[in-house]
């Protein structure tokens, strides 16, 4: 449970603010709430899956030719670079649990509207 205590938070957070939208925006109907939260839910997801192919390293190979045959470094910098697959490695998780949790608010509402 401590593991998902900052995307349930995150999603809670991102859950009264779309509330306070739609209630603003005066449109709060079930229908409302399913694509207001799945457009939400796409732009966690996004970043989520992104990071998720970067650190299955696709993009670490063409980083090394990259670096290898466009060299603007200059003298004193070492060869070795940060591959892709170790930069979003940490958080990846993060972002598809918090995608997932507003996404499955999103197919729960939508449910109840064809209900």
């Amino acid at each position: 449970m401590k593991k998902m205590k900052w995307p349930l938070i995150t999603s809670a957070v991102s859950s009264i603010g779309i509330f306070t939208y739609l209630l603003i925006k005066q449109s709060l109907t079930i229908r409302s709430i399913s694509d207001t939260f799945f457009i939400v839910s796409l732009f966690f997801l996004i970043i989520g899956f992104a990071l998720w192919i970067m650190s299955s390293g696709f993009f670490d190979n063409f980083q090394r030719f990259m670096k290898m045959h466009f060299r603007f470094r200059k003298k004193n910098e070492p060869k070795e670079f940060i591959p892709f697959s170790e930069i979003g490695k940490a958080h990846q998780l993060y972002w598809l649990e918090t995608g997932g949790i507003l996404l499955i608010v999103s197919i729960v509402s939508l449910l109840f509207y064809f209900l």
